[in-house]
């Protein structure tokens, strides 16, 4: 089932997830010492940037081109080496001519942490389960799950980089999957 949204939505989805944390991270018990946010027994901290997104198929990159979206999640810079969990919160708006293609994800999955966190560099390795909101040529948004694969670092605990791989099912017969790469700074 399909449900449409107003164009307004997909535009201030990065302003409005990030208003939402800073409130629920000022809500009594939900913030730590350091101003990092209590989730599941232990600190996180918001980050927040953007991602570059190309499709993987040829025929949506000549059709919606290729674009840059917000990106925001919840991190743990304090994590040591080994099996941990990953937060995902994105958006990509692709517009070429008069075509647009505009995705809302968010999910969560195992990371592999391959150092402790408190590394200068510290790398990772992702899978996640997302649910993603897609809407082609503003027409209904369509809910499909997919998964996506990153790897990645966290730089002297205020900056993760990462290059990642989206699979989703095709939504009207387009291929949305994709790569993308993004950079993110700690908020707080």
């Amino acid at each position: 089932m399909s449900r449409s949204l107003p164009l307004s939505s997909l535009r201030s989805a990065s302003a409005v997830a990030i208003a939402a944390a800073l409130v629920l991270a000022s809500a009594s018990g939900t913030q730590a010492q350091e101003g990092r946010i209590r989730l599941f027994g232990h600190g996180r901290s918001l980050i927040a940037g953007a991602s570059f997104f190309v499709p993987s198929d040829a025929a949506t990159r000549s059709i919606y081109g290729q674009g840059f979206g917000p990106s925001l999640g919840l991190w743990s810079f304090d994590t040591h080496a080994g099996l941990g969990l990953s937060f995902d919160l994105g958006a990509h708006r692709l517009t070429q001519d008069t075509r647009r293609a505009e995705s809302i994800q968010g999910g969560l999955g195992p990371r592999w942490q391959i150092t402790d966190a408190s590394a200068a560099v510290a790398p990772y390795l992702a899978v996640r389960g997302d649910v993603y909101v897609v809407r082609l040529d503003r027409t209904d948004w369509r809910t499909k799950p997919g998964a996506n694969v990153e790897l990645g670092a966290s730089v002297l605990r205020h900056l993760v980089l990462s290059g990642r791989y989206d699979f989703v099912p095709r939504i009207d017969g387009v291929d949305v999957s994709g790569f993308s790469a993004r950079a993110a700074v700690k908020v707080f």
